[in-house]
C-alpha cells in the first residue's frame, strides 16, 4: 500500500484525498497547520459556502487560465455536483449560476467532506504544520520525520492567514526549486486615497472601470460598497488584482448604468426648467443615495442647498457627467489579511495541467490556490480547488493502482 501525504486540509486537499483513497490501495494523511481543517471553507459565501459556479470555464480564471482548462473541463461544475450528491449533499442554484448547499450553511459542505474522509480511513492529522520536505528514494520526507510515496502541497495561497493560508506551500515550493510566481491578494477591496468618510456604508449599483492613467485595465457592474477606507463589493473585488501594478489607478464609477448621458442631461435640464425652485441635493436624491449625491455635487462646486434653476447649463451638465465618471484615486488593494484569493503561486509550467503532477518530480502533485490560478468572485475558485484536486487524486489513484498490479505480477 502507498503512503501518500496531502499537505494542507482545504477544499483543494480534500478533494485530492477523497479522490486518492476511493481508488484503494493507498493510505492517505491530510496535514494542516491549524486546530481543525476547512477553516476558510466555513467563510466563503457569507458563511452559505457559494461551493461552485455552472459557468465556470477557463475565461473566468487569470494567471495561467490555459492550464487550468482541462482539469476544468474534465472535472467539471457537473463532476462537482456528483461528488458531493455521492456524499449526501444537496444542492441549489442562485442567480448567476452559483451554486450552494441546499442547507445553506457551509458547515454542510465541510461535514460531508470530513465524513467521508473518515468512511475512507484517510487520517486527519491537525495542529501540524508541514515546514521542511525533500525527495529521498523516490518520495519524500516532511519535517524530516514523514515519508510518503506521494506528495499533494495543497495548503493554499497568502490570502486569508487567519484560516491557515500564510504562504507556506511557497516556501515548500522553493525548497524544491520549483518557481513560484510572486504572489499577491486578489478578490479584495480598494484603498483610495483621501476618501470622503461620510460615504461609509453606501451602496449603490454602478458601472465600475479601472484605469492606470488613461489606459483601461478592467471593466465590470454590480453593487458597489463605500467604506470607511475605499471601495468593495463583488465588482471592486473582481478588478483589485489589476490595481496591484498599476502605477496611476483610478476607479471610475458610472453611478446610472443603465441610462445613457444624453438622457441623463435631457433629465436634469428639464428638471431645471420645470422645478427651477428644486434644491440641487433634493435633485441629487432622486438619482443616487443622499451621502453619494451630495459628495457628487460637491466635486460639481455645487452646494445641496442652491436652487437648480438658478445653476448655469454648463455646472448642471458636468454633474451629469459625474455621476457616471465619478473618479477616486486608488492606493492599492488591501493586503492578504483582508483578500480571498491570492494571485501568483506555483509556476504551472512545471506541472502537467491534466495531473497537477509536478515535471521535475515525479508523484508531486500542486493543486488549487497554491497554483498560479485565480478565478472571479462567484464560486469559480471552489470550483478550481475541486478540479484540480480531482485531477491530483485520480492520478495518484491510477498510479497507485498500476502499482498494485505490478506487485501482483511479480509475486511480490
Amino acid at each position: 500500500m502507498r503512503e501518500v501525504a496531502v499537505v494542507g486540509g482545504g477544499a483543494a486537499g480534500f478533494a485530492a484525498a477523497i479522490t486518492a483513497a476511493r481508488g484503494g490501495n493507498v493510505s492517505v494523511t491530510v496535514y494542516e497547520r491549524l486546530q481543525k481543517p476547512l477553516k476558510k471553507l466555513l467563510a466563503t459565501g457569507n458563511g452559505r459556502c457559494n461551493l461552485t459556479n455552472l459557468e465556470a470555464s477557463a475565461a473566468a480564471y487569470r494567471g495561467d487560465p490555459q492550464f487550468a482548462e482541462p482539469a476544468l473541463t474534465r472535472f467539471s461544475p457537473t463532476h462537482t455536483l456528483r461528488f458531493f450528491r455521492s456524499m449526501g449533499l444537496c444542492t441549489k442554484t442562485e442567480a448567476l449560476g452559483r451554486v450552494y448547499p441546499m442547507s445553506g450553511q457551509a458547515a454542510s459542505v465541510r461535514d460531508v467532506l470530513l465524513e467521508e474522509a473518515r468512511r475512507l480511513s484517510v487520517h486527519v492529522c491537525t495542529d501540524c504544520a508541514i515546514e521542511t520536505v525533500r525527495p529521498e528514494n523516490g518520495g519524500f520526507v516532511l519535517n524530516g520525520v514523514y515519508r510518503c510515496d506521494a506528495l499533494v502541497l495543497a495548503a493554499g495561497g497568502a490570502a486569508a492567514p487567519q484560516h491557515g493560508t500564510d504562504g507556506g506551500a511557497f516556501r515548500l515550493l522553493e525548497q524544491l526549486g520549483l518557481p513560484v510566481i510572486r504572489p499577491f491578494p486578489a478578490l479584495t477591496a480598494l484603498v483610495c486615497r483621501k476618501f470622503p468618510k461620510n460615504l461609509k456604508g453606501v451602496r449603490c449599483d454602478c458601472g465600475v472601470r479601472l484605469y492606470d492613467g488613461e489606459r483601461l485595465m478592467y471593466e465590470t457592474a454590480g453593487e458597489v460598497q463605500f467604506t470607511e477606507y475605499g471601495l468593495s463589493g463583488i465588482p471592486v473585488f473582481s478588478l483589485s488584482r489589476y490595481a496591484s501594478g498599476a502605477a496611476n489607478a483610478a476607479v471610475a464609477l458610472n453611478c446610472l448604468p443603465q441610462l445613457s448621458a444624453q438622457t441623463v442631461a435631457a433629465f436634469l435640464c428639464e428638471a431645471a426648467r420645470k422645478t427651477p425652485e428644486k434644491p440641487a441635493g433634493l435633485l441629487a436624491e432622486g438619482l443616487v443615495p443622499q451621502a453619494l449625491g451630495s459628495y457628487l455635487l460637491l466635486q460639481c462646486g455645487v452646494r445641496r442647498e442652491e436652487k437648480i434653476g438658478a445653476l448655469q447649463k454648463k455646472r448642471l451638465l458636468r454633474f451629469g457627467e459625474t455621476l457616471q465618471d465619478a473618479r477616486f484615486a486608488v492606493e492599492g488593494p488591501r493586503g492578504f489579511d483582508f483578500a480571498q484569493v491570492t494571485a501568483g503561486g506555483a509556476d504551472c509550467a512545471s506541472f502537467s495541467p491534466a495531473t497537477m503532477e509536478a515535471k521535475r518530480y515525479p508523484h508531486l502533485f500542486v493543486c488549487g490556490e497554491t497554483l498560479n490560478v485565480d478565478g472571479d468572485c462567484g464560486g469559480y475558485n471552489l470550483q478550481w480547488a475541486w478540479s484540480s484536486g480531482c485531477a491530483a487524486g485520480e492520478a495518484i489513484a491510477q498510479w497507485a493502482k498500476k502499482e498494485g498490479a505490478a506487485c501482483c505480477a511479480s509475486g511480490n
